[in-house]
C-alpha cells in the first residue's frame, strides 16, 4: 500500500477531537537489515482495560512494555497482509529491543482485517491466543505471532485457512489449541464487533490499511503516524520526535 509519515497534534476540544497536522507524507525504500531481522518476544507483557487519550480500547489486545512507558505505538495489523509480515521481521525486532524493552515504548497489537476472506478469521485466532496466554505465558503469544508471519508465502492469500491456524497453534509451545478452539467457538462474534472501534481510531486518522501505525506522548498528547513497512530509521526518527514533542 502507499506509504506517508505524518505528526499531528491531538487536543480534546469541545464536542470532540481536533487533530492537527504538523508534518506531511514521505516516500522511502525499506531495505532489510540482517542484524535487526529475527523474531521478537517483548521482555515484558501485560493487559489493561483502559482505553487510552488516543482513543483505543486495550481490553483484551497484546500489550508489550512497561505499562507506563510515555510513547504507545498502536500497530495495527493483518496476518494476511505481506507488508506487515516485512515490517514483523526485519523492523519490529529493532523497535523493540531499542525502545519498547527499553520502557521507552508501549507496543499493542490491533487487528485491521482488510487483505482476505480469512483476515477476520485469523484476527479472532490472534485475540483467542492471547487469551489464554495472556496472564501465564504472554510470550507464547508473541511466539505465535511471529509464526503466523513465517508461514506466509511470498504472494496470495489462499494459504490461510484453518488447517493452517489449527497447525500453527498446535506447534507454538504454551498456546493450548483446546481452549483457543473453545475460545473461537463461543466469543468470534463477540471479538468481532470489538474489533470495529479500534479500526474506527484508524480510520479517522486517515489510515486505509496494513500495516498502520499511531505514536501517541500520552503525556503531551502529540501523535506521529506511520503507514507501511517503513525501515527502523523512520521507526527511531518519529519515536524521538513524538517523545520529546
Amino acid at each position: 500500500m502507499g506509504d506517508e509519515r505524518s505528526i499531528s497534534r491531538r487536543r480534546a476540544i469541545a464536542g470532540g477531537v481536533g487533530v492537527v497536522a504538523l508534518g506531511g507524507s514521505v516516500a522511502y525504500l525499506a531495505t532489510r537489515s540482517d542484524s535487526d531481522a529475527g523474531v521478537y518476544v517483548p521482555e515484558r507483557s501485560h493487559t489493561s482495560q483502559e482505553t487510552t487519550g488516543f482513543g483505543v480500547e486495550l481490553a483484551g489486545r497484546p500489550i508489550a512494555g512497561d505499562p507506563d512507558a510515555p510513547v504507545d505505538l498502536y500497530y495495527w495489523t493483518d496476518y494476511l497482509c505481506p507488508f506487515c509480515a516485512q515490517f514483523d521481521q526485519e523492523t519490529l525486532p529493532a523497535v523493540g529491543r531499542n525502545h519498547v524493552d527499553t520502557g521507552e515504548v508501549r507496543l499493542v497489537a490491533l487487528s485491521y482485517p482488510n487483505i482476505g476472506e480469512y483476515s477476520m478469521p485469523a484476527a479472532v485466532w490472534s485475540r483467542c491466543v492471547w487469551s489464554q496466554v495472556a496472564a501465564d505465558d504472554p510470550a507464547a503469544f508473541w511466539r505465535w505471532h511471529a509464526s503466523v508471519f513465517e508461514a506466509q508465502p511470498e504472494s496470495g492469500t489462499d494459504w490461510a485457512d484453518e488447517e493452517t491456524f489449527t497447525r500453527i497453534t498446535e506447534e507454538t509451545e504454551g498456546v493450548p489449541l483446546g481452549a483457543v478452539d473453545d475460545c473461537r467457538t463461543s466469543r468470534t462474534e463477540e471479538i468481532r464487533e470489538s474489533m470495529d472501534p479500534n479500526v474506527a481510531v484508524a480510520q479517522s486518522s486517515r489510515i486505509r490499511g496494513t500495516p498502520g501505525f499511531v505514536l501517541y506522548n500520552r503525556e503531551t498528547e502529540t501523535a506521529g503516524k506511520l503507514v507501511g513497512a517503513h525501515p527502523y530509521e523512520n521507526f527511531a526518527d518519529a519515536i524521538e520526535q513524538v517523545l520529546n514533542a
